[in-house]
């Protein structure tokens, strides 16, 4: 008997390692993006208030490129999973109660304070690069292991903690890039100002599958492969955005 419970403590403590470590790694990778050159170039690109509705509309599509990824993931995963999914895209597709809109009708709303109308958000066009970009993560959620697809679109999310990423995540520098360039309060930017905290507490609540389903060191890898894929994804649209910003006058 006290040969099994060692057996099995032996086994909890290599689950518990594995998660730990990947934890680990996952929080470097987010940290590491913002020291690579497509972040440093998008966060150095001045803003000018037409550059400025520029990234508010492609913020725009890419939350609902996020929709997309995010039920693809769901499709595939376990039972369990999709309910965590289910209630994650709650806030971002019915209503999130920080701001009694969903997500989308969010980033639009927001668009008033630079002057965009909701028939800007729906004229808007995908450049090339970033419809590149898409189709990438796209292909990550569709063609690959759940865990796979979880992680990438769970890597976003994580990017954005300000919890896991010194110096804040994305939504917190750019909507401080908009307070200091353009004089535009954070907390006028909603969208930015909300997910600043709702990434917070997605990327925390779906972390938390990690500690329920990897449990060997391919279940690791699954994640991993989902995660470096998305980061590399990730550098490339921001450094897209940042291409196409300075080339509005």
């Amino acid at each position: 008997m006290k040969h099994a419970e060692e057996l099995l403590d032996g086994k909890v403590g290599g689950f518990m390692s594995i998660v730990n470590e990947l934890t680990a790694t996952l929080d470097k990778m987010v940290n590491d993006q913002f020291e690579s050159p497509e972040f440093k170039h998008l966060l150095s690109v001045p803003l000018t208030l037409e550059r400025g509705r520029f990234y508010v509309v492609q913020s725009a599509l890419y939350t609902s490129n996020r929709r997309d990824c995010w039920g693809y993931v769901q499709g595939s995963a376990p039972l369990e999973v999709k309910r965590v999914i289910w209630q994650h895209e709650s806030d971002e597709l019915v209503n999130d109660p920080r701001a009694n809109m969903d997500h989308y009708t969010l980033t639009v709303k927001q668009g008033e304070v630079v002057g965009l109308k909701p028939e800007d958000f729906e004229k808007a066009e995908l450049p090339p690069m970033v419809r590149a970009c898409f189709y990438a993560w796209h292909h990550i959620a569709i063609r690959n292991h759940w865990l796979t697809a979880y992680a990438s679109s769970h890597m976003l999310e994580r990017r954005n903690n300000g919890k896991i990423v010194k110096g804040g995540g994305m939504s917190y520098r750019m909507g401080k890039k908009f307070e200091n360039e353009l004089g535009i309060n954070l907390k006028k930017m909603i969208s930015l100002d909300v997910h600043v905290v709702a990434d917070m507490d997605h990327s925390e609540n779906i972390s938390e599958i990690f500690h329920r389903y990897v449990k060997t060191p391919e279940d690791r890898d699954l994640v991993l492969k989902g995660a470096e894929e998305c980061m590399a994804i990730d550098r490339a649209y921001r450094g897209a955005l940042g291409y196409y910003m300075e080339r509005i006058e």
